[in-house]
């Protein structure tokens, strides 16, 4: 009697590694015969699409938008992914992403496996964030708006109040988790505070903090960005350098070594990657825009390979700053310049070329006086969201993008969102970042 109980336990354990708990192990799948395969989807808004990938023997290849039942199909083992999803909105999306329970999946002979694709929205999405310098007492050093609060000029409070540490600069990833430059010398140099934590109010724990080595100067790291291989690009105004933390180093909390530095620089700040992934540079120092090449990237280097100082239409020609840059649909290089309150356009023919040229771009726009800009980002519809004066943020249309102003009769911004929480608005992010621009948190 205990060997065949030994047995029955034998014959047990045998299956299971054969198919798994509910089917998702393949060790062992019987290939013979067909069977059928559920494929199960929910989570997802009407009028979501999902975009589910379905692998299998012989070829069987299918992609899914919603649930579906495959009858007759080969046995064997079969592959289900989900990938992350986006609406539609004529701001910021709401974005979606799915887990998937029981893949890989055994399909036996003359039986049904289910496979169960879950969808659930990324809770940092369908928001613009901010970084809040000076919070008023009772707010937070992050806040994030929902697309709906932003609709038109209005007084509104953020749906979310993040108490995170103070910070300089952030972005996101592809999974919308938030990566932020600490705003003291207390701080980690690189924050990151995971997406499931950003839905809701209240103190917040960061999952990273980062510390970049090969400098001492101070304040330390200003800007940053993610190249399109998840690369995070640091400027160092102080050090007057640029340096790339690879993507591998933010996988744990600690002291990292760049291993690529772009010297030679004036106080850089600003960083943008355009959809050839060539790295620009806000060289504020130097009151200049300037391209490093894709193909110079992988090691470190100094000198671009193109430098462009902007200047001011006639009858008073001055150089214009550039402190923070920003790619539109179009191409466009957008340059905020902070001392002269002005955003100044440059074309994609502005951008050919190498060397240095000095130019004056076709479209300049001023804004008021009071206005303080330290942030912008583009959204969905093509306006441009931007740091304003204290305690509020501010939309510039896309037809007031293509009209030059003057700083005697500035552009005033189709629409003003004022807040209590705010002290004064900074860096500025959206997430998901529109699909045609070259973010690296963008979503199609």
């Amino acid at each position: 009697m205990k060997r065949t109980w030994m047995g029955l336990l034998g014959a047990a354990a045998l299956l299971m590694s054969a198919c798994g708990p509910g089917g998702g192990s393949v060790t062992g799948c019987d290939p013979n015969g067909t069977g059928g395969l559920v494929v199960n989807v929910s989570g997802l808004p009407g009028g979501v699409n999902a975009k589910v990938s379905v692998t299998g023997p012989s070829g069987f290849n299918q992609n899914l938008t919603g649930s579906q039942t495959f009858t007759a199909i080969a046995a064997g083992t079969y592959t289900v992914t989900a990938d992350k999803v986006a609406n539609t909105d004529p701001l910021i999306r709401t974005a979606y992403s799915a887990s998937v329970s029981s893949s890989p999946a055994c399909v036996r002979n003359g039986q049904s496996t289910p496979v169960n694709v879950s969808y659930a929205q990324i809770p940092s999405s369908n928001k613009l964030w901010m970084v809040n310098g000076n919070p008023p007492s009772g707010s937070s050093p992050l806040l994030g708006f929902t697309a709906s609060l932003l609709s038109s000029t209005a007084t509104q409070s953020p749906s979310v109040s993040a108490g995170t540490v103070n910070l300089r600069d952030l972005t996101f990833d592809k999974d919308g988790n938030l990566w932020g430059i600490g705003g003291t010398t207390a701080d980690p140099n690189l924050v990151r505070y995971p997406a499931s934590s950003l839905g809701s109010s209240g103190s917040k724990t960061r999952d990273r903090s980062i510390n970049i080595g090969g400098f001492s100067c101070s304040p330390g790291p200003t800007r940053l960005a993610f190249d399109a291989s998840g690369n995070l690009w640091v400027s160092i105004p102080c050090a007057n350098k640029v340096v790339r933390v690879a993507a591998g180093q933010l996988d744990a909390s600690g002291m990292v070594t760049p291993g690529v530095e772009i010297t030679g620089l004036n106080a850089p700040e600003g960083l943008a990657f355009d959809a050839s992934s060539n790295l620009w540079i806000a060289n504020a120092g130097a009151q200049r825009v300037v391209r490093f090449n894709a193909s110079r990237l992988s090691a470190s280097t100094s000198g671009p390979d193109l430098t462009i100082e902007s200047k001011t239409p006639s009858p008073v020609i001055n150089t214009l700053d550039a402190n923070l840059l920003a790619f539109d649909a179009s191409g466009n290089l957008w340059v905020m310049a902070f001392g002269a309150n002005v955003l100044y356009r440059l074309t994609p023919t502005d951008q050919s070329g190498s060397g240095s040229k000095t130019l004056t771009p076709a479209i300049q726009v001023s804004v008021p006086v009071s206005a303080v800009l330290e942030g912008m980002a583009f959204d969905e519809g093509g306006g441009l969201w931007i740091s304003y004066s204290a305690g509020t943020f501010a939309r510039l249309s896309p037809a007031q993008l293509g009209t030059s102003s003057t700083s005697g009769s500035p552009t005033n911004p189709e629409r003003i969102i004022t807040s209590s929480s705010i002290g004064s608005a900074g860096g500025l992010a959206l997430y998901p970042a529109p699909a045609n621009l070259p973010l690296y948190h963008r979503l199609p």
